[in-house]
């Protein structure tokens, strides 16, 4: 360490060493000394400062702090806590020993390009989010005075189209439909299609959800895999939105209650049971294993190639049925309140057109032009007409009445 004078100022200038075995070095003012050995006690309270801040008891690892932030949120779900977690055991072994007031931005931005290397955009996306929370919790401790993750740029390639959700018709459902003859499995994808659920929100469902009388269902639960030591658990929905009643069409009134009669004759039926299930809700990933398997079987029976979507994509096959089928009779707040989400989302995510949606709109556009040349032309005629009239008022070939009771039959007045 050492002082020197420049330009008639005192400055200070050293190395000292961090925790991670680097040095911190250092040229800074000697703000207000006059004199060298005020920029000597300057700089030895520089450096018993930063000291200080190194050993300090409140410079906790990156993990310390993750670990601290998880117990303190009582009101976040568990599977939420349980998704962070696993986000946050890729980072561990990079930053986890790593003080987080001496993780600086280049060991971050470091991290997240060795990220996007491996994973995808969503997932790097998803692990940014949670160190995210970290280092915020951290700020609002006053361990660290900065989110140095802030400065952090990811790469976004503006060039990649991103792929479209699938999605089916009704007619395309239709041909699925018949080919599934178990009748539980029939009702969850005719649930799934003409509802527009989530597939947890589907699977909590019990009959004491369902209404027969007002024909309605009562969206309050869903399921997960995300509970610490529990093969599936039910907790509330993914928001607040997701919490509704919704109204169901006859298609799917029937098939529930050919399911219900099934299943009232099986033992130990009563309203706590589930309506896919039973006992306990069906295994997720079962449904999406005889979508597959039924899909693919259709394929190699019909001269039509039926494409394979996903158990999350009959929403989005529900939410582009209603949105390109709007009309007076409801709107997108309709159709966001029947989905559990809010208008933006539904508009961004869920507004996909049908095949032949586009030539609608050209054969919309082109009718309606068509319309308003005709009343044009019609009313070029009528011009003529009352033209020709009123010569023959002038001629005195008909008379004021019969001119007036022509223009009015003209003008339908």
């Amino acid at each position: 360490m050492s002082v020197f004078k420049r330009d008639g100022k005192w400055y200070i200038k050293g190395k000292i060493k961090k925790d991670d075995g680097s040095y911190y070095q250092y040229t800074k003012l000697a703000k207000g000394c006059r004199l060298q050995r005020d920029a000597i006690e300057y700089e030895r309270l520089f450096r018993v400062q930063y000291q200080d801040i190194q050993v300090s008891a409140r410079n906790k690892t990156f993990e310390d702090v993750a670990n601290e932030m998880m117990e303190d949120e009582t009101s976040i779900k568990g599977s939420s806590k349980i998704a962070n977690t696993e986000r946050l055991r890729k980072v561990l072994p990079i930053i986890g020993n790593k003080k987080i007031n001496l993780i600086t931005k280049d060991h971050l931005q470091k991290m997240i390009r060795n990220f996007e290397k491996d994973y995808s955009e969503s997932y790097v996306e998803a692990i940014y989010s949670a160190v995210n929370k970290v280092f915020k919790y951290a700020v609002s401790k006053d361990y660290i005075q900065v989110n140095q993750l802030s400065k952090v740029k990811r790469t976004i390639d503006k060039d990649t189209v991103k792929e479209e959700k699938q999605f089916w018709e009704p007619d395309q459902f239709e041909l699925f439909i018949k080919e599934v003859d178990d009748q539980e499995m029939k009702a969850f994808f005719t649930f799934l299609f003409w509802m527009g659920t989530r597939r947890g929100e589907t699977l909590a469902l019990q009959w004491k959800d369902i209404d027969f009388n007002t024909n309605t269902v009562s969206i309050h639960k869903t399921t997960t895999r995300r509970v610490e030591g529990r093969i599936w658990a039910i907790t509330t929905p993914k928001t607040k939105n997701s919490i509704r009643n919704i109204t169901m069409p006859e298609v799917v009134i029937n098939e529930l209650k050919a399911l219900k009669e099934v299943q009232e004759q099986m033992y130990g039926y009563n309203e706590d049971v589930y309506l896919f299930g039973y006992h306990r809700p069906m295994p997720d990933d079962y449904p999406r294993r005889y979508l597959v398997k039924t899909v693919k079987a259709l394929n190699e029976i019909s001269r039509e190639t039926l494409k394979q979507i996903t158990i999350h994509e009959f929403r989005h096959s529900h939410a582009s049925y209603l949105i390109n089928n709007m009309s007076d009779k409801f709107t997108v707040y309709d159709i966001a309140k029947r989905l559990g989400d809010t208008v933006e989302t539904v508009l961004e995510t869920y507004a996909h057109q049908f095949k032949n949606a586009d030539r609608k709109l050209s054969d919309f556009i082109n009718q309606d032009k068509a319309q308003v040349k005709k009343q044009a032309q019609t009313s070029d005629m009528k011009y003529s007409e009352l033209i020709e009239l009123k010569q023959l008022l002038d001629m005195g070939v008909i008379t004021q009445s019969d001119f007036d009771t022509k223009k009015r039959q003209m003008l339908g007045l």
